[in-house]
């Protein structure tokens, strides 16, 4: 019989806030608590879950001493996830984090270092790991069907209105979020590209507040790169994008291209394979809202009704943070508690999560200097 994991979550806003809805749709879990310095946000969360009898508390501490808990699920701002894990590793309490790990490297290797000495783990989010198109592209890698790899990228189109940045103060901060566009947003996309592709090398960067005069650090930055088997590449991430859209994954070689953009768009290889041409079909992309609305004014209601076209497409992320699903989000925590019932590290591992916060943090460098290049550490 699976383990049953007595789960709590400390930090319930948006992203936090997911965990707490999570929780008690999985099998194997069970949510005991949750923190919040403002119980109202707790409360709200607890509410969306229909958990109504989940405790509230509004010390960390406090509630680690009282709570019988296996994990800690960590949805606190970026640059405040270091305390509370510490906490709860030296405790003796698994802990599940939410994307970026920590801002700094120091931080994150420090935090698995503490988890090794307490005889516990630790784990990050990077759901989109499981979006199916980003796992067949990866597969495909894996497998060497690109051959040599000549150019990948990954392109991060969002936006965000001013009140994004000022209802969340934290939001755009070095201290906190330890940038903006790039750490926060793009952080998804880089990791499924250094992921995906392998061990970037080096970047030449820029960034700068294009349309967030207020906040302190970035809403657009790009970047050149080189991997390290000596491929080239670009990172474009923004939050000044109007409308915002879906990520986008591009990686190209001698032998195949493959593109993912909501779906898999293009998964072409010099050696076909019949499961191609099925992945196409069953990973295509959703229908753009300009089609659908053609569609419903020459054929009207029923016939979108019909063809299942009635539901808006998601962009992910890409047109506002409340736009995202946490179906992937589930496939990841699950992954993460199979594996340490297996008594083996999650996938997103501190070593693995470590990766893209340093293609981050070496983007910045660069971006400081002027676009100097800068080597990944």
């Amino acid at each position: 019989m699976a383990k049953t994991w007595r789960c709590a979550v400390v930090g319930s806003g948006l992203a936090g806030g997911w965990h707490v809805q999570l929780l008690p749709t999985l099998e194997n879990t069970q949510l005991v608590a949750v923190c919040d310095v403002d119980p109202a946000h707790a409360k709200a969360a607890i509410e969306s879950a229909k958990a109504p009898n989940t405790p509230v508390y509004t010390s960390l501490e406090e509630m680690l001493g009282k709570e019988k808990i296996d994990i800690l699920h960590v949805g606190t701002p970026s640059g405040d996830h270091f305390t509370p894990a510490r906490t709860a590793l030296e405790r003796g309490i698994n802990v599940i984090t939410e994307k970026p790990m920590e801002i700094t490297l120091e931080r994150i290797d420090q935090l698995a270092e503490i988890a090794k000495k307490n005889g516990v783990r630790i784990a990050g989010i990077f759901q989109n790991r499981w979006n199916v198109a980003n796992r067949a592209m990866y597969d495909a890698r894996q497998q060497g069907r690109f051959g040599r790899i000549a150019w990948a990228g990954c392109f991060t189109p969002w936006y965000r209105p001013d009140k994004y940045y000022q209802e969340v103060p934290w939001r755009g901060t070095w201290a906190l979020d330890g940038g903006a566009a790039i750490m926060n947003q793009s952080v998804h996309a880089i990791d499924l590209l250094q992921w995906i592709v392998g061990p970037v090398k080096r970047v030449s960067a820029y960034s700068s507040s294009r349309i967030h005069p207020k906040i302190e650090a970035e809403d657009t930055g790009c970047c050149a790169l080189e991997f390290a088997d000596g491929g080239y590449g670009t990172i474009m991430g923004t939050t000044a994008m109007f409308p915002g859209g879906p990520v986008r994954i591009e990686i190209g070689g001698e032998n195949g291209t493959a593109v993912s953009e909501g779906g898999l768009r293009v998964f072409k290889f010099r050696e076909e394979r019949p499961e191609d041409a099925q992945l196409l079909e069953r990973f295509v992309p959703p229908m753009p809202d300009i089609w659908k609305k053609r569609l419903a004014e020459a054929g009207g209601p029923a016939v979108m009704e019909k063809l299942g076209l009635n539901a808006a497409v998601s962009t992910a992320g890409g047109a506002s943070n409340k736009d995202v699903k946490i179906e992937l989000h589930v496939k990841n925590v699950r992954h993460i508690l199979e594996c340490w019932e297996a008594g083996r590290d999650a996938e997103t591992n501190p070593a693995e999560a470590r990766k893209s916060v340093a293609i981050v943090l070496a983007f910045y460098e660069s971006s400081r200097r002027g676009g100097d290049a800068v080597d990944v550490k």
